[in-house]
């Protein structure tokens, strides 16, 4: 016997018994979407690797430790060229907006994905080097308006998932006017306390110095002590966080101010988020997390374009659920076509198409065993009820298998019978 085979290490397999948490996760993504106007897009699993050099910037741990590389083929420059699957999907959200003019469709525009994503980390539990995000973008409107609303659909979407006590944690990083200058400040503070920062931080002080506050393994004396973004806004920006946190007040929206927050990727400014469960935080524990990107369009051959988003781990927002035993709703209730008569597949198929037009989940037993093992298999793979097809084409028999009970009736009306 052959060895078997393991899924690659940090994946996994979604079994059948998870789907019902899966699908009402996923569901309830693309119905906010549409509740609040997103148009969806999708775009390549893998892309060029300089999309993410240029909009993730290449000191940024996505691009540098986790990128899945992919080899190119022979043959043209283009097929020679360097592939990566993606990390994340803004880049590659941005990279179509530009590439398909998109700037000349009425804005802002607002975009959803829902699909995996690859990051070759470290696995741990609920990190996956494959995993689901539901992602939106604003992109081409600057106020602090959409702001607070992406956030506020965040915290709908944990609420209607079932997660309480969730939190938005939130932050200014400042813009190309501002940050420049808290740079400076941060770097001269860190750099006075170099023998205390860990190796990974010490290698961030001289190509990103903003994810030294980044870092889970810093000195809590250093961290509590660094020089915090939100002292060093402009007017501009500082008016802007000041907006947008006004208008969560007003929403009653739960958030706390975090000023070591400044996601990893190069491409945020001003705002920036963190979702959490209230009392979890931790580097393996944020649910999503998103903010500004104000300067990624023309960092990608664009013309400027504000914008903003998030992204939802689909996997961590399940296993959070779970872990607080959000309630999942049932399946709608199993229906089995059985038959007395081992030849007459036909009419079984028949009546399972109509079962199925008329809004049934429908499994349809197609083998030749006597009717009895029919109903007991139906019973094993959780059927509630069976349509019992017979001689008579214009009527079937209705079993409850739960009950023991059964009646008449004609194909038309067994859907109304089952309420």
């Amino acid at each position: 016997m052959a060895r078997p085979i393991s899924a690659p290490r940090g994946t996994r397999d979604l079994l059948p018994e998870d789907s019902a948490a899966w699908n009402r996760a996923e569901a309830i993504a693309r119905d906010l979407s549409h509740g609040y106007a997103f148009d969806r897009i999708e775009t390549p699993l893998f892309e060029r690797v300089e999309l993410f050099h240029r909009g993730l910037g290449e000191a940024s741990d996505a691009v540098e430790k986790e990128m899945f590389r992919v080899g190119g083929a022979t043959g043209s420059d283009e097929e020679k060229a360097e592939w990566a699957l993606r990390p994340e999907p803004t880049a590659g959200i941005i990279r179509a907006f530009v590439e398909h003019g998109m700037h000349v469709r009425p804005g802002p525009l607002r975009l959803w994905m829902l699909g995996p994503m690859f990051r070759y980390d470290r696995p741990q539990a609920g990190r996956y080097r494959q995993f689901t995000q539901w992602d939106v973008e604003v992109v081409g409107d600057a106020g602090p308006m959409v702001d607070a609303e992406v956030i506020e659909l965040g915290h709908r979407y944990f609420a209607e998932l079932g997660l309480t006590d969730v939190v938005a944690y939130l932050n200014s990083i400042g813009d190309a006017v501002c940050r420049p200058g808290y740079r400076a400040v941060l770097v001269e503070y860190l750099a006075a306390r170099e023998d205390r920062l860990t190796d990974d931080s010490r290698r961030r002080l001289r190509t990103n110095p903003l994810r030294v506050l980044d870092d889970k393994d810093l000195d809590p004396e250093v961290a509590a002590a660094a020089p915090r973004s939100v002292d060093h806004l402009c007017d501009a920006c500082r008016a802007h966080f000041d907006a947008v946190r006004g208008l969560l007040d007003s929403l009653g929206v739960r958030y706390e101010l975090d000023h070591r927050l400044v996601r990893g990727l190069d491409y945020y400014t001003r705002t920036t988020f963190e979702f959490f469960v209230a009392g979890r935080r931790g580097q393996q524990q944020a649910l999503g997390g998103g903010g500004r990107y104000d300067g990624l369009a023309e960092l990608l051959g664009g013309r400027p374009t504000p914008g903003i988003g998030f992204g939802i781990g689909i996997d961590r927002s399940v296993l959070a659920a779970a872990e607080q035993e959000a309630p999942v709703p049932e399946e709608p209730p199993l229906v089995a076509v059985v038959s007395q008569q081992p030849d007459d597949l036909a009419a079984r198929l028949a009546a399972a198409t109509a079962l199925r037009a008329a809004g049934l989940r429908v499994r349809v037993d197609g083998s030749a065993r006597k009717l009895g093992r029919q109903l007991e298999s139906a019973a094993k793979l959780g059927a509630r009820w069976a349509v019992i097809v017979g001689d008579d084409a214009h009527t079937v028999v209705l079993r409850d298998l739960a009950a023991h009970e059964q009646r008449e009736l004609t194909l038309s009306e067994v859907a109304a019978a089952i309420g």
